[in-house]
């Protein structure tokens, strides 16, 4: 499809591409998004760096670097880490790169096993490296991050992973980090909003 304008009034059994995501609409007015997702998954364990600096979480592609255009995406991420140092600290979570950007993003951590450590769930409107775990002496856990990045300058945007406690952590096989188009950089609705 070539880039377009979006028709005035969405109709029925459209689909459109205005150069930043690609649109359907199944009712009248009911114009909505079609997922175009970017997706890295590791298919095996990858050692990280025993540094203290945020490192980039995904080895897939040499830099675990993913570049993107202006616009508003939506973005997740899971990872899981084991060997972290039994030393107490925490780890974190950051978007690197090159891409000028604002965010806002949440996330679930927990350190420790399944029925054991501390879990803690917090929210975020950086890029910055922010711990997302409750200090802990525990060696392995876990993160879920979900949230909006809005791209105003394009460039490359890296998943990270920090440490307060070096070590060697690994992060484990089918941890991943996914973005998809909202819109362009100003994007604020799709649908039929009121």
């Amino acid at each position: 499809m070539t880039a377009g304008t979006n028709l005035t009034t969405p109709a029925a059994g459209a689909i459109e591409y205005d150069g930043a995501a690609f649109y359907a609409t199944v009712a009248a007015n009911e114009r909505g998004l079609l997922a175009a997702e970017q997706i890295q998954i590791l298919s095996s364990p990858y050692t990280l760096t025993a540094t203290t600096s945020a490192q980039k979480m995904l080895n897939a592609t040499a830099n675990g670097a993913l570049t993107l255009a202006a616009g508003t995406y939506e973005f997740e991420a899971f990872f899981a880490l084991t060997n972290l140092s039994s030393t107490s600290g925490t780890f974190g979570f950051a978007l690197g790169g090159t891409a000028t950007s604002t965010e806002l993003w949440i996330a679930s951590a927990k350190a420790g096993g399944a029925t054991v450590g501390n879990a803690q769930m917090t929210f975020n409107s950086t890029s910055s490296n922010t711990a997302i775990d409750a200090a802990s002496t525990n060696t392995n856990g876990c993160g879920f991050i979900k949230g909006v990045i809005r791209v105003t300058v394009a460039g490359t945007v890296i998943p990270q992973i920090s440490m307060t406690q070096a070590n060697a952590a690994v992060v484990s096989a089918s941890s991943y980090f996914k973005v998809k188009p909202l819109g362009g950089a100003s994007m604020t609705n799709v649908g039929n909003w009121s």
